[in-house]
This record gives C-alpha cells, sequence and structure tokens, in this order.
C-alpha cells in the first residue's frame, strides 16, 4: 500500500513536471518567435528611414497585443486571435501587403469575444468581410464598416459581454473614418499623427482585454448567487421568474427533468446535468444563453436551487413523518390512559358489589354504610380519571371548552377564575389540546407552586385559539420537564406553541396558542 502511494504520488509529480516543462518550452517559443518579429519590423522601419520613438511606438503595438493573448485570461482560440493580432501587426512592418491583415485579425477577435466561438448570421457576415479586408480589396472606409458591424455583432450580446467589443469596434472605426475624412478635406493633415493616433487606440485595445475578459467572467460567477439572493424564492417557479428577469426573458420555465414531458416546443432548451445524470431543463427564448459563459453561470444556478429544493422537500418529509409519529403515540398515549382508567373504575364496582353481597345479612346499617362508601369511592374515581389522568370530561369542539374548563376549575383544590370569551370557539383538536394544558397546569400550579388562585382566559386571534393560565404560586417552574415538554408536544403536533413565564416568587404565567379550522361566525 505504501509503496502503491508512494507510485502514484511519483506519476503526479512526473506529471506536474511535464505540464511545467510544456508550458516554459511554449513560452520560450513564443518570446523567441516574439522577438524575431520585432527585429523584422525594427529592421524595415529603419529601413524606411522612421524616427526612433516612432519605431518604438510600431513596435510597443505588437508587443503588447501578443502579451494580453498570452495572459490566462479567456478560451485558447479567444487569446489565440489577441496574439495573432499582434503577430500581424508586426509583419505588416515587414510586408507592406499584410498590412491590414491586422485589422480583419482584430475584428474576427472582438466578434468573437468573449467566448472564441462565432455565432449568429451576422457574425459570419462580418467574418466574410473581414477575410476581404485582408486581401487588401477594401479602402479605408470599408474597414471602418467593419468594424461598425463587429460593434453591431457585440451589442447583440449581454452587457457584461458586450461593452468591451463594443468600444473598441467603435473606437477603431471612428479613427479610420475621422482620419480619412480629414486626409481628404485638410490640407493641412498628419498622416503622422494620424498613425500615432491609431496606434493608441489600439493599445488601448490590447491592454483592456485581460480586463475585461475577467469584468465578464466575475458577472458570469456571480450570477447565480446574484439569481438566489434577490428575493426570497419559492419553488422552481418563483427561481425562474428571478432568473428570467436577469436574463430579460419573461417567458423563461424552470422544470425539473422527471416532470419534463419533452415533445415540440418553440422555445430553445439548456439541459442541465449533474454527475447522476439530467437534473432540469431551462426552456428559454434569451439570446444571452447563447454565450456558453452565461450558460454555464445559469447552469450553476439551477443545479443549486434544485438541490436547495430537493433538501427543503427531504426535510419537510421527514417533519411530516416526525409530527405524524408524535401524533401516534399521544393517541396511544390518551388510549391507555382511558382504559387504565375504565379499568380501575371497573375492577373498584366490581370488588364493592361482591363485598355488598356478602354483607348482606349483616344488617341494615352496614349495608347502607357500604352504599355510601361505594358512592364517593365512584365519584372518587370519576374525579382520578378527570383530573389526574387529563381524559376530557366530554367531546369538545364547538365552544364546548367552556364548560370543561368549569368542571375543572370547580374540581381543583385551589381557588379557580375562568374567563371565556364568546367567540373563543374553536375544532375539537384545538380545545382538546387546551383543555389538557389548562389541566395539567391546574395540576402543577397547585401540586408544585403552592397556589392560592389560578385564573384561566381563553380568547381567539384570528384562527388562532389561545388559553392562559397564571397562579400565584411561588415561580421557578422548569419548562423542560416531563409534563411542560408533553405539552408542549401535544401543541406542534398541531403546529401549536407553548410558552411559560415563571420567574421565582412571582407566580407561573402558561400561554399555549393552537390554530383552528373553524372559522368565525
Amino acid at each position: 500500500m505504501v509503496q502503491r502511494r508512494a507510485g502514484c504520488r511519483w506519476d503526479l509529480l512526473l506529471a506536474g513536471g511535464r505540464a511545467t516543462v510544456g508550458c516554459m518550452v511554449r513560452l520560450a517559443a513564443g518570446v523567441v518567435a516574439t522577438g524575431g518579429l520585432v527585429m523584422l519590423a525594427v529592421r524595415a522601419d529603419l529601413a524606411a528611414q522612421v524616427d526612433g520613438w516612432r519605431m518604438a511606438v510600431d513596435a510597443a503595438v505588437g508587443v503588447v497585443f501578443i502579451v494580453a493573448g498570452a495572459l490566462p485570461t479567456g478560451p485558447a482560440r479567444q487569446r489565440a486571435m489577441v496574439a495573432a493580432v499582434g503577430a500581424a501587426w508586426l509583419l505588416g512592418s515587414v510586408f507592406v501587403q499584410a498590412l491590414p491583415l491586422h485589422q480583419s485579425v482584430l475584428a474576427v477577435a472582438l466578434v468573437m469575444f468573449p467566448t472564441g466561438q462565432i455565432r449568429g448570421r451576422l457574425a459570419w457576415l462580418a467574418v466574410a468581410l473581414a477575410a476581404v479586408v485582408a486581401a487588401g480589396f477594401v479602402p479605408q472606409p470599408g474597414v471602418a464598416l467593419l468594424f461598425a458591424l463587429a460593434a453591431v455583432c457585440a451589442a447583440m450580446r449581454p452587457p457584461s459581454a458586450g461593452w468591451y467589443p463594443v468600444t473598441a469596434a467603435v473606437a477603431t472605426a471612428v479613427t479610420l473614418g475621422v482620419s480619412w475624412s480629414l486626409a481628404r478635406t485638410q490640407e493641412s493633415f498628419d498622416p503622422a499623427l494620424a498613425l500615432l493616433d491609431y496606434q493608441v487606440v489600439l493599445g488601448l485595445v490590447a491592454v483592456t482585454f485581460p480586463v475585461a475578459y475577467w469584468s465578464a467572467l466575475r458577472v458570469r460567477r456571480r450570477l447565480a448567487d446574484a439569481v438566489l439572493v434577490s428575493r426570497p424564492l419559492t419553488g422552481l417557479d418563483g427561481f425562474a421568474s428571478v432568473l428570467g428577469q436577469a436574463l430579460g426573458d419573461p417567458s423563461l420555465e424552470v422544470r425539473r427533468w422527471q416532470d419534463f414531458a419533452g415533445g415540440q416546443t418553440d422555445r430553445n432548451l439548456l439541459t442541465v446535468s449533474e454527475a447522476d445524470g439530467p437534473v432540469a431543463v431551462v426552456a428559454h427564448q434569451s439570446a444571452a444563453l447563447e454565450d456558453p459563459l452565461t450558460a454555464r453561470a445559469v447552469e450553476t444556478a439551477v443545479r443549486l436551487a434544485v438541490a436547495n429544493i430537493r433538501l427543503q422537500d427531504e426535510q419537510l418529509s421527514r417533519l411530516r413523518e416526525l409530527e405524524a409519529a408524535r401524533a401516534r403515540v399521544l393517541a396511544a398515549a390518551d388510549r391507555q390512559r382511558e382504559e387504565v382508567a375504565e379499568e380501575l373504575g371497573h375492577n373498584v364496582a366490581a370488588l364493592l358489589r361482591d363485598a355488598q353481597a356478602e354483607l348482606a345479612d349483616v344488617g341494615v346499617g352496614t349495608a347502607t354504610a357500604l352504599d355510601i362508601v361505594r358512592s364517593e369511592l365512584a365519584t372518587a374515581i370519576v374525579e382520578i380519571g378527570d383530573l389526574a389522568a387529563g381524559i376530557p370530561p366530554a367531546t369538545l369542539g364547538e365552544g364546548r371548552l367552556r364548560d370543561a374548563l368549569e368542571i375543572l376549575a370547580a374540581r381543583a383544590p385551589a381557588d379557580v377564575a375562568t374567563s371565556y370569551s364568546d367567540e373563543a370557539a374553536g375544532d375539537a383538536d384545538a380545545e382538546t389540546a387546551l383543555f389538557y394544558v389548562c389541566s395539567e397546569a391546574l395540576a402543577n400550579a397547585a401540586k408544585h407552586a403552592g397556589a392560592g388562585r389560578i385564573t384561566i382566559d381563553v380568547r381567539r386571534y384570528g384562527d388562532l385559539l389561545e388559553a392562559t393560565i397564571t397562579d400565584d404560586g411561588r415561580g421557578g417552574a422548569d419548562a423542560s420537564g416531563s409534563g411542560l415538554i408533553g405539552l408542549s408536544d401535544r401543541l406542534a403536533v398541531l403546529d401549536g406553541r407553548l410558552r411559560v413565564e415563571s420567574p421565582p416568587g412571582a407566580g407561573t404565567t402558561v400561554t399555549a396558542t393552537v390554530p383552528c379550522r373553524r372559522r368565525l361566525s
């Protein structure tokens, strides 16, 4: 195992070393080629008796384009075209026939920005015109028209990708057009000054290329985050609405792969995939998604949205399973309490009947006393079933909680005052849950808090039914106790809430709030 790991590590080092050597070889070849072109251009300028500073500017323009293309910013084809502009510029200093070549290559490079690809009929028309310009058959106004066409092609792209090629193409077209016009209308026109202006424009185009590509890439990388955090999303429909606004396509739709029916559609389809296969489809009419960088950013955003929604669905499913399980546990506990209370009553009644039958011949007084004891025990059994076991005395719902609480208050060992608003009526589940809360709170106040006075107030606020139990006991109740935790679980099954306020020495206030389905009349 150790030898295998060492071998893998050695292979990685060799691969990395070979890649580094390859990069160094390519860099050295590029430097040598550039140096050769610069030397040839300088010799040609010397032969033409060009001034030294103009010679330096002439060589600098070509070098700047080659360096901009060599920087690791953008697709390889895009960078190759930018570097080719510099090479063509230097060749134009050596061969007069190659002078128009840099203009055609630059126009194509601007049309391809930022993806390195040519898309659309108008873009191919610009490429065809650039080929004619490279052949040297087009005068300077035609070259200016070529760059104007390149600007139109770039203007049809998203703003993040279009500002650089549009600006560069317009600046080049204006420079060429103005210099040609001045040469025809001004006798004092200086061709050297016009050439310098043109060289400055080309230098700025070369210098701003890496910055422009980095800016476009940054905008696309931020697209996923911008879409996801721009507003709270409600499913894929909400996500698609936000994404459509970001891309300028209100008709955009995002569907999960399993929900996509396929078939004919009048919109373009962008399939979003993960390692396991397709996960979603984006149906759109946005030209922005023709840009591969924008499409990749949208795919990233869609993957994040689908994964987020999938996690939300899984959490909601688990929550529902937990709520259902908790409801089953509470229902089973209630049934068990009822069965124990019923069995206790039957057993005691049976024992009393047996005792009465055996003592029937003892005397009337004894039998009468036994009847009285049986009656009292029967009453005690009912009270124990209602208070200790927490069994509601009657079926609740539709406002019957009021009578149940009054019976509960009458049997309590402390002084209990109830307040029940007329509109405080709910469904059976809501009123039953509040009855259990009131029953438990009364038992705790009398048994543990030493309360002398307890108040129960029931109110309704819209679709919420609320019961507040307040006592004047010693306070300090433990909200994490098993009794209160059980009540909180019971309310949570109905999406209700329990709040306990019990400062030491200042009594306890228990507030239970639960939604109810019964509408107010």
